[in-house]
C-alpha cells in the first residue's frame, strides 16, 4: 500500500477495499497526503472517528469532517472541525456540504476527500442510484480539484459498482 501511496500522480482517484475490522488502516493514507482534506463519514460519528484516529497517532491537522450520523442518532458531541448533515441518505445535503467545505476549508489549492463506507449507501439506495451518484460525485471532485479516496467493503458492493470503481480509480488497494 505504501508504495502505491508514495507514487500517486498529482491528481488521482483511489479506491481502498477494507473490511470493517481493517477500516482504520485505510486512514494510514493521512501519513502520505500533504494537502488539507475532508473525511466524509457515513458509518460512525466524527468525534468517535477522530478519537480513534488520534489513538493510532495519525496526523489530523488540516482534516475536516463531514458527519452524516451524529444528527440521526441525536449525538450531543460536536467537533469544531466538522459539519453535520442530517442523515447519510440525504445525498442532496451531503453534496452541498461537500462543496461548501471543499471551497472554504484549507484555502485554495488541491485537497483530498476520504469517502468512508461507500457500501453503506446500499442501506438506502439501489444500484442504479449509487452508480449515478458515483458518476456525479467523481465528476464534481475533478471540477473542485479534489483527490477522492473511496473506502468500501467490496463484498457489500454489486459487480457493476465494482466495475465502475475499476474504471474510475487510478489504483485499487486491498487491505
Amino acid at each position: 500500500m505504501q508504495h502505491v501511496l508514495n507514487h500517486l500522480p498529482q491528481s488521482f482517484i483511489l479506491g481502498i477495499h477494507t473490511p470493517f475490522e481493517k477500516q482504520l488502516q485505510a486512514y494510514n493514507v493521512l501519513h502520505t497526503v500533504t494537502t488539507p482534506g475532508v473525511a466524509v463519514t457515513l458509518h460512525r460519528p466524527a468525534h468517535i472517528l477522530s478519537d480513534m484516529l488520534q489513538a493510532k497517532n495519525l496526523p489530523l491537522q488540516g482534516l475536516y469532517f463531514i458527519d452524516t450520523i451524529s444528527k440521526q442518532i441525536q449525538s450531543g458531541f460536536e467537533l469544531p472541525n466538522a459539519s453535520y448533515v442530517g442523515a447519510p441518505f440525504d445525498l442532496g445535503r451531503l453534496d452541498k456540504a461537500i462543496e461548501h467545505v471543499v471551497q472554504h476549508h484549507g484555502g485554495l489549492g488541491k485537497k483530498f476527500l476520504i469517502f468512508d463506507s461507500l457500501h453503506d449507501l446500499f442501506h438506502y439506495y439501489n444500484e442504479a442510484t449509487i452508480l449515478s451518484f458515483l458518476d456525479y460525485f467523481l465528476d464534481k471532485m475533478r471540477t473542485l480539484h479534489v483527490n477522492p479516496i473511496l473506502l468500501y467493503d467490496k463484498t457489500k458492493l454489486t459487480r457493476r459498482v465494482i466495475k465502475r470503481l475499476q474504471l474510475y480509480c487510478n489504483h485499487l488497494l486491498e487491505l
